[in-house]
Formats: structure tokens, C-alpha cells, sequence
């Protein structure tokens, strides 16, 4: 089955890595390629101007299109997600998209929230690499997920996603049932994949 995606972040940037990953590791039976693999660079962008790359996934064979970003920074918008889909679903509404196809995902407040939400992840990874940081705990609220980069610097005393971010998602060993159930909108992200997933 062949599936997009559109997201905020620059060509092979961290959502494009990440979220990809995710989506084969949940679904062997996803085809995703990169013509079908939209980083538009902003928020701003994929909420006001990502119809055109959408229909061409869509022509190209896409079953389905995710379209992915962060609720924050609020960039000079509200930070609210069901105003970012109101804007987003009138935009591709009007442009004529199926929007059977379409898979918005929010997620709040941005990737690293859920990444830091199972520590093992961070754990792993860190461990695995200078072998001097002690256990990386659990972030199961919202509020412990705020900020997450600042913690993640906090507790390594660095940190670059371009360079960790796919490291730590290794670290959890394809294991995303935790992060799912901490944060709901990466859980929102894994059940629509699972439900769409051919068996």
C-alpha cells in the first residue's frame, strides 16, 4: 500500500526520519517512497499550502497521506490544534482533495514529547554512547513532556536532534506502545496506522 506524507520539517529532517520509521517498524506492508515524501519546510506551510503536494501523492497512487506537524511553537498562530485542522481541512477542501485519504496528526506539543514520554529510548541511546548517564526517567503527563529538548539537554548535557533524535527512536526498539499511551497524539498517529495497515 502506498502512503505519503507531508510534514514541517526541512528534506531528511527529524519528523521525515522519525515518523517514517515508525510507519514501516508498525506496517511491513507500507510503500513509502521519496517522491511521495512532502517536507515543506514550516508549519505555516503545511496548514495554508500543501494541497497541490497532496493531490499529487494522491495521483501518484497514495492510498492514504499523513500530514504531520507540531502544535508548538505557535509561530505567530494560536497553538491550537483543531484551529491548525479547521484551516488545514478548508484549504484542502477547496483545492477538491479526498479527504477519505487524509490523516492529520497534531502532535502535541511536538515530536520530542513523545519521544522523551518512554525513557528507555533516551536511555538506550545515551548509554550506548558515553556509557556515563544513569536511567533517563518516564515523561507520562503533559506536563512532563513540555519543553522535552530543554530536558533532554538538561540530562545529557546535549543535545542536536538532526544528529539524536533517530537514535533515541532506536533505543526503543521498535517498541512505541508506551510513548502511544503517554501521549495521545502520537498514540493517534500509531492507531491510524495500524488501522490502515493491510493485513
Amino acid at each position: 500500500m502506498k502512503v505519503g506524507f507531508v510534514f514541517e520539517c526541512q528534506d531528511q529532517g527529524p519528523d521525515e526520519l522519525l515518523y517514517t520509521q515508525v510507519a514501516k517498524d508498525l506496517c511491513n506492508n507500507f510503500e513509502i517512497s521519496q517522491e511521495n515524501i512532502s517536507p515543506l519546510g514550516n508549519k505555516h506551510a503545511v496548514i495554508n499550502d500543501s494541497a497541490l503536494d497532496v493531490q499529487t501523492m494522491i495521483d501518484n497512487g497514495c492510498q492514504y497521506v499523513f500530514i504531520i506537524w507540531d502544535r508548538m511553537p505557535k509561530w505567530g498562530g494560536t497553538g491550537k490544534c483543531d484551529e491548525h485542522k479547521a484551516t488545514l481541512t478548508a484549504k484542502l477542501l477547496a483545492a477538491g482533495i479526498d479527504m477519505t485519504k487524509i490523516i492529520m496528526c497534531c502532535i502535541d506539543e511536538m515530536l520530542e514529547s513523545w519521544l522523551i514520554a518512554d525513557g528507555r529510548g533516551v536511555t538506550n541511546y545515551f548509554q550506548s554512547i558515553n556509557h556515563l548517564n544513569p536511567k533517563f526517567p518516564d515523561h507520562k503527563s503533559k506536563a512532563e513532556q513540555t519543553a522535552p529538548k530543554q530536558r533532554l539537554e538538561a540530562y545529557n548535557g546535549r543535545y542536536n536532534e538532526y544528529k539524536d533524535n533517530l537514535g533515541i527512536l532506536h533505543g526503543l526498539n521498535k517498541d512505541y506502545s508506551r510513548a502511544a499511551r503517554w501521549n495521545d497524539s502520537f498514540g493517534e498517529f500509531v492507531s491510524a496506522v495500524q488501522q490502515i495497515c493491510p493485513q
